[in-house]
């Protein structure tokens, strides 16, 4: 999506945009882990997720990493392939 169809979208006051999408069976199976840990629905978890998605992208791009730290304190670097 180019930036000038962004900014038409919010110069025209629309919210949302529809997209359709084929998942492969991984990425189904994890929609439905992500949908059942957080009650949320499909659309809530697809908006939650490409946020995510977009802030590890742009940490990796400015030279950060990112870490998931368990409960005992061991780190785990999360990189994105």
């Amino acid at each position: 999506m180019s930036s000038a169809d962004v900014e038409e979208r919010a110069e025209t006051g629309t919210t949302l945009t529809k997209f359709t999408i084929n998942l492969v069976r991984r990425a189904v199976r994890a929609l439905e882990i992500a949908t059942q840990v957080t009650g949320d629905n499909r659309t809530d978890t697809f908006n939650r997720a490409i946020q995510v998605y977009a802030y590890i992208v742009k940490a990796e791009e400015e030279g950060k990493s990112v870490f998931i730290v368990g409960p005992d304190g061991t780190k785990e670097r999360l990189l994105l392939t």
